[in-house]
């Protein structure tokens, strides 16, 4: 069952978390951003944990009450997929009614940290409860300059392989230290060893209230496996044109 997944260790889901005004549905411990400060537990949201019957987990964006935006590699693999939604009572499932991966998807690029752009639409086969808000698209289809600050946010360690710390939301700001391929952007944190992890795949970048990228991979410091190094994100605005197609095919068009 897809409820066992909700569970790590033998630890429950905890509540949603707020981090700078954007809620995320916590998880059980996973990874998630490395070097964050905790959130405060109040808010609306537009950020979902997506489970699977891989015992993988991940992150999206509600773009619409059914719809959400995800990285590629979260949903590519065979298996179902349902939004986790958490709270005071027992966690509830929202399964994904129909997948779509980007076209320009390459799994073997993604592999080796090569561009290509790792997002996907996932419709859901019921809506999110009134509480989610969907988040709004930049349309901001220019590479970001050297130093343009992003935050993002996720749910779980403090740092690689701290599994006391997993469960709490954390949210860092991270500045751009360049693209990659023109679609896609680095970020890294030259004061400390923050960035994004596992688990955070498919969360958001926000450029103010603005949803401008997807979390995709990360690198631990100096380019070695792990995380706290390099993030790296699919720049939303120069996909604006598929999601909000697909979006409408799929019967959930974007705002």
């Amino acid at each position: 069952m897809l409820l066992r997944f909700l569970l790590s260790g033998g630890r429950p889901l905890g509540s949603a978390l707020l981090c700078a005004g954007f809620l995320l549905a916590q998880a059980a411990p996973g990874h998630a951003v490395v070097g964050g400060r905790p959130g405060a537990a109040q808010g609306t949201s537009h950020t979902v944990m997506l489970v699977s019957t891989r015992g993988a987990s991940c992150s999206g964006t509600a773009l619409a009450q059914d719809l959400i935006l995800t990285a590629a590699h979260c949903v590519a693999p065979p298996g179902s997929y349902a939004v986790a939604i958490t709270g005071s009572g027992p966690p509830r499932l929202i399964p994904a009614l129909r997948i779509v991966v980007h076209p320009g998807f390459d799994p073997d690029q993604f592999r080796n940290r090569h561009p290509t752009p790792d997002l996907a639409l996932v419709k859901l086969a019921s809506p999110l409860p009134p509480s989610f808000r969907p988040a709004a698209l930049t349309q901001d289809n220019t590479l970001p300059q050297r130093g343009a600050e992003y935050l993002i946010a996720g749910y779980g360690m403090a740092s690689d392989g701290a599994d006391e710390t997993a469960g709490t939301l954390r949210c860092t700001s991270l500045p751009t230290i360049g693209t990659t391929g023109g679609i896609m952007a680095r970020l890294a944190s030259p004061m400390s060893n923050a960035g994004a992890c596992t688990g955070d795949s498919g969360g958001p970048a926000f450029v103010g209230n603005l949803l401008a990228g997807v979390i995709g991979w990360a690198t631990g410091p100096n380019g070695a496996r792990g995380c706290g190094g390099v993030t790296g994100i699919t720049l939303v605005g120069l996909q604006r044109d598929w999601i909000e197609a697909t979006a409408r095919k799929l019967g959930s068009p974007v705002p």
